[in-house]
């Protein structure tokens, strides 16, 4: 099973997955896909090796958690690949990654964006620097800086040909 990470959903004792089953074991990988579910946030976690939150608690002992936690930050779920990044979800909704988007920041058509559902429409973006930009039209949150983001010049550079 893909991991992001030790500090991911899937190892967090908010997780009603890890409360029920600790960890997936190969002949259960889709059952504990299916009921991630983060009781403190109460979101489900459709990819919870690859979701993030700083309010992650090692879930060898799911009982011993904080119910009353206070949430902290935003959920954060890797971006397109450019090393490795986690860009953050859109409250409750999680961004789609890898899919084919239009680009509302500039127009440009790619098969691999990031979409997010927005007040009943997706929203493309070709780049996590362009949804981040976005994102923090919707969101106060100084942790996320889409200038530290991959550019749409550098992710769509056209190699050099022969000269």
């Amino acid at each position: 099973m893909p991991n992001g990470g030790p500090d991911c959903c899937g190892n967090c004792s908010h997780n009603r997955a890890v409360q029920e089953m600790a960890h997936p074991h190969p002949s259960d990988r889709e059952k504990f896909r299916l009921i991630s579910f983060c009781t403190l946030r109460q979101v489900a976690l459709s990819h919870p090796f690859w979701t993030y939150c700083e309010n992650f608690s090692y879930g060898k002992k799911p009982e011993t958690r904080n119910v009353d936690e206070a949430v902290v930050g935003s959920i954060t779920s890797s971006g397109l690949y450019e090393g490795y990044v986690r860009i953050p979800w859109h409250d409750a909704v999680e961004p789609r990654v890898s899919v084919p988007a239009g680009c509302m920041i500039c127009q440009r058509q790619t098969d691999v964006g990031i979409t997010i559902l927005h007040d009943g429409h997706d929203l493309g973006f070709c780049t996590n620097q362009h949804y981040v930009r976005w994102w923090l039209t919707q969101h106060v949150d100084d942790s996320f800086k889409a200038e530290n983001y991959e550019s749409p010049e550098e992710r769509f550079k056209e190699p050099e040909g022969p000269r």
